[in-house]
């Protein structure tokens, strides 16, 4: 049943993520570079449909989030380098799965760099810096790191109250949005409620088959990486499933749209974003989630953990492409200097 119901709900996501054009390095880097903050909007509606349901879900007794701890040093560096990677992958970890499925070679060459920086970290040879970096770990008074242990908020009123002001916040901001640009496939709308209602989902999902956690790339990459090498099926769960689905899910969407084109860079655009899947494999694996695992289902935690890494993960991103446009301009005045 957990099988099938997971690979259904990748399937849907895949089918999403393709339809919507959803990736977080295009949303994260349009904050600073871009004017069209469109993925920016439909990532924020996926943030208030799952903080306003994980939380009324854990207040009813369905749920128990599993909040990651803060080992701040892992999700600081971690976070960064998983920002940088993503910029030079093309794609963020849920872009680069979805990409693969829609015929995309580099993409594919990020996600080999993906599951070997992964490996590397997890049981591989830069183990004992995961661990290091995992050591200093915060929490707040003895309690888990949460947004809401760390305001001292105890009540339900208050930490509705607190929820609540998040939520008309960012509908506010929502709704004064100007026309989308560049629309080719679903809306930034569509988008953020078709992606918002299926990670809440797999929340559900997750909780039924005894998993205490919503959507996640790196965990089950790495449960998958190891079935395969070793028949180690110990970390094998939904959510292994789910992002089995992804790929497959984004295919239907392609052919379905006509976008299902085998697309091959050249070699230098395929090396650069086999390192780019590498890094981000390495951070993820460090920080102990990536965009999804953190900016998605652990922010709807409100754990500090997870804000942090999302924060550093955004930084990270910033600053590989402020590098990039800068090493392009200077190409560039080279060549007229030439010319």
């Amino acid at each position: 049943m957990f099988i099938t119901a997971g690979i259904a709900l990748g399937l849907l996501l895949g089918y999403a993520l393709q339809r919507g054009g959803y990736c977080m390095n295009t949303a994260f880097r349009s904050f600073v570079y871009e004017k069209d903050r469109s993925l920016v909007r439909a990532w924020v509606l996926v943030l208030v449909i799952n903080i306003v349901g994980v939380q009324a879900l854990t207040e009813f007794g369905v749920l128990h989030p599993q909040v990651a701890p803060f080992f701040w040093p892992a999700m600081i560096l971690g976070g960064f380098v998983f920002g940088l990677g993503m910029v030079l992958a093309g794609g963020c970890a849920s872009g680069t799965y979805y990409r693969c499925g829609r015929g995309m070679v580099g993409s594919m060459g990020a996600m080999i760099g993906f599951v070997i920086g992964t490996a590397v970290v997890d049981g591989g040879a830069l183990l004992g810096l995961q661990q290091a970096l995992r050591g200093p770990t915060l929490d707040v008074r003895g309690q888990e790191a949460t947004l809401f242990n760390l305001l001292g908020i105890n009540s339900v009123g208050l930490r509705w109250a607190v929820i609540g002001v998040f939520a008309a916040t960012a509908i506010v901001w929502m709704l004064r949005a100007p026309k989308q640009r560049f629309l080719i496939g679903w809306s930034w709308q569509r988008t953020g409620v078709t992606v918002g209602v299926l990670a809440l989902a797999a929340w559900l999902l997750s909780a039924m088959a005894g998993r205490d956690f919503g959507l996640s790339f790196t965990q089950p990459t790495v449960a998958i990486t190891r079935f395969l090498i070793a028949g180690d099926a110990s970390g094998i769960s939904v959510a292994s499933y789910m992002v089995i689905g992804v790929p497959v899910g984004a295919l239907l969407a392609a052919k379905a749209a006509g976008e299902a084109v085998l697309r091959i860079p050249d070699a230098r655009t395929l090396l650069r974003q086999f390192g780019g899947g590498a890094a981000m494999g390495t951070g993820a694996s460090i920080a102990g989630g990536c965009n999804i695992g953190h900016s998605i289902t652990g922010v709807s935690t409100l754990g500090i953990g997870a804000i942090v890494a999302t924060l550093f993960i955004m930084l990270g991103s910033w600053v590989m492409t402020w590098l990039i446009v800068r090493m392009e301009s200077r190409s560039a005045q080279s060549k007229e200097a030439y010319a």
